[in-house]
């Protein structure tokens, strides 16, 4: 009886949990409903375009994101990104609603570079775009492109090696911002 009994509250558990869903690997154009989050791995160019993402989206070391008129469940973290752009007006992309917060740190000079006579995107462009959270900038050595976004949490920038650039197109930050915007 009592093996029934664990072996019955073992199923239950099991049903119940509904399943944890693996992250989707992102390399190459991704759109449509993807459930369980992204993951953009280095060496990785992950474009989300026109997707519905639950569950977040995750950028390792070295991968490359850039996000166009696509919804984010979960919110974005990247740490040592090559480059992460959202709405970048640079490159033509719409901006997106991101549910949840933004947390980019360590990302690199820019990995995506223009040819010679255009002007290439920052290595971080946040442009655009709705954001349902807090925008945490810390430790990123390429220029942040910063503008025309409207963020329901706050703005945090630490240790960055250039001052957010709003492109002349104000922000609406509610909550305390501690970033300071350039020329």
């Amino acid at each position: 009886m009592k093996t029934l009994a664990g072996v019955l509250v073992g199923l239950a558990l099991a049903v119940s949990s509904g399943g944890a869903l693996a992250a989707t690997e992102c390399n190459g154009p991704l759109s449509g409903t993807i459930v369980g989050g992204v993951v953009v791995n280095d060496g990785d160019f992950c474009v989300l375009g026109g997707a519905n993402v639950s569950g977040g989206v995750q950028v390792n070391p070295g991968g490359i994101l850039i996000i166009c008129a696509s919804t984010i469940n979960g919110g974005i973290d990247a740490n040592g990104a090559g480059n992460v752009l959202m709405g970048a007006e640079e490159i033509g992309c719409p901006g997106s609603v991101i549910n949840g917060g933004i947390q980019i740190s360590n990302t690199g000079p820019g990995a995506i570079q223009a040819p010679p006579g255009e002007r290439s995107p920052p290595s971080i462009g946040l442009e655009r775009s709705i954001i349902h959270g807090a925008v945490r900038l810390t430790g990123n050595v390429g220029p942040i492109a910063f503008a025309s976004n409207g963020v329901a949490g706050g703005l945090f920038c630490a240790d960055n090696a250039f001052d957010l650039d709003d492109e002349g197109m104000a922000n609406i930050v509610t909550g305390k911002v501690t970033c300071t915007f350039g020329d």
